[in-house]
């Protein structure tokens, strides 16, 4: 359960993507709320949704290549602060949390082989730019 003071203490972290973005909201007590991949034609809407129903307080956005994109499509949408956080090494991190949570047989038995998630990871990295944001506050006000 969400008490509202918890609700009301949210951010939405986007991993800025060409055609997807990954999407988190996490709350300040660092606890993933919801995690998402979303098709950039459907950004904004998801945006309008998730702030609606987290009452989201910032929006934190990685560094990446089409930041810039997705940041157009975040102020036609909500007024809420917009904070950008380094992307660097965000994808390694992210297949490492990836591969802790969903651990595999295969891995354990064959350690040496390079495995890659079957999937995209943008979600992943979405939280992990939400942690790094509210860990250590290290981040540039853009659009303010």
């Amino acid at each position: 359960m969400i008490w509202m003071h918890e609700k009301e203490k949210a951010v939405l972290a986007i991993d800025p993507g060409k055609d997807k973005c990954g999407l988190a909201v996490v709350d300040f007590s660092i606890q993933v709320l919801c995690k998402k991949i979303v098709d950039r034609e459907e950004l904004q809407a998801y945006i309008s949704r998730l702030i609606n129903i987290y009452s989201i307080r910032e929006i934190i956005i990685g560094d990446g290549t089409f930041s810039s994109e997705v940041l157009e499509d975040i102020k036609e949408v909500t007024h809420i602060p917009v904070e950008t956080v380094d992307e660097a090494y965000t994808t390694v991190e992210a297949e490492k949390r990836y591969w802790q949570e969903k651990g595999g047989l295969w891995r354990k038995i064959f350690p040496f082989i390079t495995w890659k998630p079957a999937r995209p990871l943008d979600d992943y990295v979405a939280v992990i730019l939400a942690e790094r944001h509210l860990q250590k506050g290290q981040v540039d006000t853009i659009g303010r």
